[in-house]
């Protein structure tokens, strides 16, 4: 067994550093944008748009992974001798544990990490309508990974004038983790690394399947009750959501019910905005146990196997990954197909939508990295999407989005960016706004090569 375990991880390292095609193999790519408008100027306090969060975490995590494999390096390949197969798997396991470990606690920190990523997608939607609100995982403000700032008569009214826009700040918090697992999946694809993010990509997959799990367990109804006593007395200063995905459902089939007719919270103002598994109707007790089943497919992505790019000759290589996120009509299923065929790189995907009664499908391809000149590249995408408007309408929307993104060297490692995305109405993952939205960003990049 032992043998056998170590031939696997050897071919597993052969694979992953051996199937990309291109020249420049990247130690660090970062990616900043700087401005994104209008969400810069429109959202309360002009915290960060959702682009914004989920790429400053990225970038973190770039850090991260990049001292990690530096660090492994130094220990384990020798200065003089040979770097033996046992010196090689012993730096990948030790590389690979100790990025599983950062993901899992290192995202927690009160930087722009994992935690407050998640946390600033809540509050981004939240802020199109308005509502301003605090990320409690911020070392400026507190270490707690809530957000808050928000009334209950705030939720109450928000509730009753755009249920959707609420719905969607309850899920937005996991999509983010979907999110960036599919970034990194295809621009890993895109671009040969010396290390890949395969551990944050477990760990995302897993965090959205246990956030569904524990919202499907007795202990959703225990920390209900465990909880209160160690929150604040002041409804504003608790956690607006209490359990992101208990909330959804619960408000998802009571779109009726005034936030104001939750629980009386114990021992101070308000409402107990916590959700209990117990809470929740048997219909939506089965939808959400559905929803933690579909969760499994986050884990259909080879790029977590170690297996970043599939190779068919030296001119075209693909990969094919799917992926499942809660949206504020019911779920997005989807699958996403990146091909590198000699300079082109392309993303080929398609989704099933599908709220209490209806499906509806959307399909996207984009180009990114495409050489115009030696300094300029250049990204295009476009989406079609056919998707409930809501979880009990069956009425559709019609719509799509498309983006354009270019690139400019300025030096060997340096570069600047603009560019200019617009969406009809309906949702798209990454964008704050159900309503019609064109949106205009500029940004640095940083890329450090072998």
């Amino acid at each position: 067994m032992k043998k056998f375990a170590f031939l696997f991880l050897t071919a597993c390292i052969s694979f992953t550093f051996s199937t990309a095609q291109d020249s420049a193999t990247y130690k660090l790519k970062l990616n900043a944008p700087l401005l994104d408008l209008p969400q810069n100027t429109f959202l309360p306090n002009h915290y960060p748009s959702m682009n914004q969060s989920v790429e400053w975490s990225r970038d973190f995590y770039e850090l991260a992974f990049w001292g990690i494999d530096a660090l492994g390096n130094k220990i384990f390949i020798p200065k003089n001798g040979t770097y033996t197969p046992v010196r090689k798997v012993t730096n990948f396991a030790f590389k690979y544990a100790l990025g599983l470990g950062f993901s899992k606690y290192g995202s927690e920190l009160p930087i722009p990490l994992g935690v407050w990523a998640h946390e600033e997608f809540h509050r981004t939607v939240l802020g199109v309508k308005n509502v301003s609100s605090q990320n409690g995982n911020w070392f400026l403000s507190r270490w707690d990974g809530t957000v808050y700032g928000i009334t209950d008569q705030t939720l109450d009214n928000l509730k009753q004038t755009d249920l959707n826009q609420l719905l969607y700040s309850y899920t937005a918090g996991v999509q983010y983790e979907v999110l960036l697992n599919q970034k990194i999946t295809t621009d890993d694809f895109f671009t040969k690394r010396s290390h890949y993010k395969n551990a944050l990509l477990l760990y995302n997959a897993y965090y959205v399947y246990n956030y569904f799990k524990f919202s499907t367990s007795p202990f959703s109804d225990s920390v209900k009750i465990l909880a209160p006593p160690h929150e604040n007395a002041n409804p504003a200063e608790r956690d607006y959501a209490g359990a992101d995905l208990t909330a959804w459902a619960y408000d998802m089939f009571n779109p009726a019910l005034p936030f104001s007719s939750r629980d009386s919270f114990p021992n101070g103002d308000g409402v107990n905005r916590r959700v209990g598994f117990a809470d929740l109707s048997t219909e939506a007790q089965n939808y959400l146990v559905k929803q933690k089943k579909l969760t499994l497919l986050n884990f259909v992505n080879p790029a977590i196997f170690f297996v970043n790019r599939i190779k068919i000759n030296s001119d075209f290589s693909f990969n094919l990954f799917a992926q499942y996120a809660p949206t504020h009509f019911g779920n997005d299923v989807a699958a996403y197909l990146p091909v590198k065929y000699k300079k082109f790189n392309v993303l080929f995907q398609a989704h099933q939508f599908q709220n209490h009664d209806t499906k509806g499908m959307g399909i996207g391809i984009g180009i990114y990295n495409y050489p115009v000149t030696g300094k300029l590249k250049l990204d295009a995408a476009v989406n079609y999407w056919n998707q409930p408007e809501s979880f009990w309408n069956q009425q559709k929307i019609n719509g799509g989005s498309a983006d354009l993104k270019a690139t400019y060297r300025l030096g060997k490692n340096t570069a600047v960016f603009a560019g200019v995305s617009g969406k009809t109405r309906g949702w798209l993952m990454g964008n704050p706004y159900l309503t019609e939205n064109v949106s205009a960003q500029a940004g640095l990049t940083f890329n450090l090569t072998k």
